[in-house]
């Protein structure tokens, strides 16, 4: 259904006269994105049962005019005022608000020029189901996000890691993804190793990597404003014993967790197979985050794979699956791959190797 439609029930059911969403260069707004079109940094758009507009300054008239073709746009120099002039014009009485993306001034400021307006949270559960589920150039777009990613990553190895610093690994991966035609990393490169690779989301420091050393690399790019989201782990020479029994364990809850993937089945469930597996290891308590994620315009979006969302997967979805152990003192584990869930079962866009990677 289109997404515009499903909003407009959802306005009606929850007697509203419309819903408002803003997006700033402090808080961007990736549903406003997705339903306008609109790609620069400082915009609103409301949405009511019958009209779609989208409030912005000079800068983006003409890019509006090529973005944002469903959408009647007024380009001002006071946008609270003519939102507000809008909005009492037609008389609206209940407005809802897209809450995690608005910040209190901007509610402040339309509640003092509006007071007539009762303004209400327009939860975004309302707004995480129109881009659950990808259609056919939204994963193009991603299987092509992550296509460039592994690759990167590849060449990244290719060259040989000893003597650097995790800086410099995350900077000269970050310089492969634009020479590979991506528009940059969808979020802060996490480079981590040795005891350090025991912190979930470890960020690169001047710390040179040593022989005998694990190093996670998770990375992701963004093409054509979609994302991607990956992680390796690799040993600096030889693996020990305790460093294989541990990747072995999240080696193996990851391809239990893929294996288990179908259209019907809930995020809990899977959770649950790589964690049992990890668990019956031994090392339940070193798995402290959810294994996976959905990613698309953003690298963190539903569905959410955890102990706690009971969300039932369906074709079209795209997420990851990233199990990991962390033990303090000694160092962490992580295997990432993005998927995509299709009527036949589980699709892996990502490519990089999910065995343990042994590297000069």
């Amino acid at each position: 259904m289109n997404p515009i439609t499903v909003i407009r029930e959802r306005i009606s059911k929850l007697g509203l006269d419309g819903v408002l969403l803003n997006t700033s260069e402090i808080t961007r707004s990736f549903n406003l994105k997705y339903l306008s079109g609109f790609s620069g940094s400082d915009a609103t758009i409301l949405i009511t049962r019958t009209e779609l507009k989208l409030f912005t300054d000079g800068r983006y008239k003409l890019q509006c005019k090529e973005e944002c073709a469903d959408f009647q746009v007024h380009v001002t120099r006071d946008k609270i005022k003519s939102i507000s002039n809008f909005l009492l014009g037609k008389n609206t009485k209940r407005l809802g608000l897209e809450g995690n993306r608005i910040s209190f001034d901007l509610v402040s400021a339309l509640r003092k020029s509006s007071k007539e307006i009762e303004f209400v949270s327009f939860d975004k559960r309302n707004l995480e189901c129109l881009r659950i589920k990808k259609d056919k150039i939204e994963i193009e777009k991603i299987a092509s996000a992550a296509k460039i990613a592994s690759s990167s990553c590849n060449d990244l190895l290719e060259m040989g890691l000893s003597g650097m610093t995790e800086i410099e690994i995350a900077g000269r991966l970050e310089f492969l993804f634009k020479k590979n035609g991506a528009s940059g990393e969808s979020f802060q490169t996490i480079v981590a190793s040795g005891i350090r690779s025991a912190l979930p989301h470890g960020m690169p420091t001047d710390k040179i990597v040593q022989s005998g050393e694990l190093l996670i690399v998770d990375f992701g790019c963004v093409f054509l404003d979609y994302c991607s989201d990956e992680t390796v782990t690799l040993v600096i020479g030889t693996p020990n014993l305790q460093q294989e029994k541990i990747h072995q364990v999240v080696y193996d809850a990851h391809y239990r967790a893929i294996d288990c993937l179908k259209a019907g089945v809930s995020c809990v469930y899977v959770d649950a197979v790589a964690r049992k597996t990890i668990s019956d290891a031994g090392y339940g308590k070193y798995f402290m985050h959810s294994l996976g994620h959905g990613v698309g315009l953003e690298v963190h979006e539903a569905p959410y794979l955890s102990p706690r969302r009971k969300t039932i997967l369906e074709e079209g979805m795209v997420f990851t699956i990233e199990p990991g152990i962390y033990i303090e003192g000694f160092g962490g584990v992580r295997l990432e791959s993005l998927v995509h869930l299709t009527a036949s079962g589980p699709e892996i866009l990502s490519k990089a190797p999910k065995s343990l990677i042994s590297i000069n």
